[in-house]
């Protein structure tokens, strides 16, 4: 059995795995990922990019290449909803195509202050771009095709063994850190007796209970819809329900009907159950060109008791920490949160900068929004899924009409709570976090449909832009960034020899004028390399190495600081 060491091993070459790899490549510490698949997938998986995770792919620099995946530029990407897809349209929420979203993103919209509108593309197809760009950095090792067998952790750090599953070889590899990002039957967060906590098993009308997704080809899917091209298409009447997801704009779909209780079968069983029910939701046959079929269970809303061991060794994020009903595509997007908050703090303390503390916040952080954003999926999940439907909802009648129009009001309500949530995206708060400062300002509430830019310690850093397509978000340095906004004249030389003495990478960035200066509400910030604000002041903090140090995890207590 041969052996290697490395910095920080990662079980699982998903979109949360890879994403710490590039945090981690990108600031050159060691690392290697296993993922048991050979190579990217090739079934559909999640349907939407939120306008967040957009934002890191661009602090990463490749938020244009996951751009251009997905719907054609110019296909709507509307939300809307049928008795049967042949039959008639209930309901119909407008969104804006890729190249209008891209047109308008500098004119001011309150409701949505971001660089990067919200994208809809397939998760495969990102997966693709997320392993190109870990490739990119030599210190990053992907090992697709290899498999985590078991691990111990010692104060020292990690003893895992590996095996090729081509050939059975197994390879003993010692690690500093060990990342679970292997999925909702995570063998690292088994190994640690972490459990999931929260709901399981709910059953509903639609999205409770055991799933199929059908995958297909069609040309004649425009000819027989009858209502105009969408992003999303919802199926609902009292015999059947389903969900179309436009995957390229041209003529791939992805169907996703509920089995019934009781179900079983191979795969050709489920072929032929799937495109039964496609047909049935359609109302009408039409050529389709089966790709394949996956089945699936909705009806969770689960969160890990911890995100890691008590030593501090080894970490879970994405599936491995929480598991979603995908409503409102908070699973994926959670999972890239995680990544962008536990990548830079394993960087840290990799190089030395990052102090024990640091690395305790990822759960402090992370497992409310965990909380958070389960709770957001679950009320989704029951909003659609046990919607009442009439018995006249498809009749030719009086009371027919009557019913489809109330059950299109209630589904376009729905529609807008589900998706026009910029507060989900963009409200994320870390302000009881132990490393950051909090300097006594409450925060506006956190709520599902509103987002407010503020400068509070904790809050992602707001948006605004400095010219035409440069946001602040772009002037930011790679890790920490001291923020001077308007005439500030403060003496800054404190706090940049502070994070000279624990070695913390640190960028200085002058933005005069006011338009900054009120978004944030101070004239001095820190901003971390998530772009959270760790720190708001108007003067030169007393205690510049206090500062520091809290931000970075070498916190001295509160008597000290």
């Amino acid at each position: 059995m041969t052996s290697q060491t490395t910095a920080v091993l990662i079980a699982g070459g998903g979109v949360a795995g890879l994403f710490v790899a590039i945090e981690l490549g990108r600031r050159g510490v060691p690392c290697i990922v296993l993922e048991d698949d050979p190579g990217s997938p090739t079934f559909p998986k999640a349907n939407a990019t939120t306008s967040r995770s957009m934002e890191h792919y661009r602090r990463l620099g490749f938020a244009e290449e996951i751009r251009a995946l997905g719907l054609t530029e110019d296909h709507p990407q509307d939300i809307a909803y049928f008795t049967r897809y042949a039959t008639r349209e209930l309901a119909r929420v407008q969104w804006p195509s890729r190249r209008e979203a891209e047109r308008s993103r500098q004119q001011p919209n309150e409701r949505w202050p971001t660089p990067e509108p919200l994208h809809r593309t397939q998760q495969m197809y990102i997966e693709g771009v997320l392993r190109r760009q870990a490739e990119r950095w030599p210190s990053v090792q992907l090992r697709f095709g290899c498999k985590l067998l078991r691990y111990a952790v010692n104060d020292d750090g990690v003893e895992a063994e590996v095996i090729v599953l081509a050939t059975g070889a197994q390879q003993h590899i010692r690690a500093n850190y060990l990342v679970g990002a292997d999925g909702p039957r995570s063998l690292v967060r088994e190994g640690l007796g972490i459990r999931y906590e929260g709901h399981a098993g709910e059953q509903r009308e639609f999205m409770g209970g055991k799933m199929l997704a059908v995958y297909y080809r069609s040309q004649a899917w425009r000819e027989v819809c009858c209502g105009g091209p969408a992003w999303q298409y919802w199926a609902i009447n009292r015999a059947d329900r389903g969900l179309i997801c436009a995957i390229d704009g041209i003529d791939r779909y992805v169907f996703h009907t509920q089995l019934p209780q009781g179900t079983s079968g191979g795969t050709s069983a489920s072929d032929r159950i799937g495109v039964q029910a496609l047909m049935r939701a359609t109302g009408r046959e039409f050529a389709v060109d089966l790709i394949g079929t996956a089945e699936w269970t909705a009806g969770f809303a689960l969160v890990a008791e911890r995100y890691g061991d008590d030593r501090q060794r080894v970490f879970i994020l994405g599936d491995a920490a929480h598991l979603f009903t995908p409503t409102g595509g908070q699973g994926y997007n959670t999972a890239v949160d995680d990544a962008a908050n536990l990548g830079w703090k394993l960087a840290a303390c990799c190089q030395g900068w990052g102090g024990r503390a640091l690395l305790a916040s990822f759960e402090a952080e992370r497992k409310p929004i965990g909380h958070r954003n389960t709770a957001f999926a679950r009320a989704m999940a029951d909003s659609i899924g046990r919607m009442p439907v009439v018995d006249a909802l498809e009749q030719d009648s009086t009371e027919g009409d009557a019913a489809r129009a109330a059950l299109g009001m209630q589904l376009a309500q729905h529609c807008n709570t589900e998706f026009d949530i910029p507060g989900i995206h963009l409200g994320v708060f870390y302000g009881q976090s132990g490393v950051v400062c909090n300097d006594g300002t409450a925060a506006p509430a956190d709520r599902w449909d509103r987002y407010l830019p503020h400068g509070t310690p904790g809050a992602r850093a707001p948006h605004c832009w400095l010219g035409e397509d440069l946001s602040i978000h772009d002037r930011f340095g790679r890790d920490f960034t001291l923020l001077r906004l308007g005439d500030c004249a403060a003496d800054t030389a404190a706090l940049q020899a502070a994070a000279q003495a624990r070695g913390v990478p640190l960028s200085l960035l002058d933005v005069p004028g006011e338009q900054a200066h009120a978004l944030y509400g101070g004239q001095l910030l820190l901003i971390r390399p998530d772009h959270h604000i760790a720190w708001r002041g108007n003067a030169a903090p007393a205690d510049a190495q206090a500062v520091i140090d809290r931000v970075t995890g070498w916190d001295r207590g509160p008597e000290q600081r």
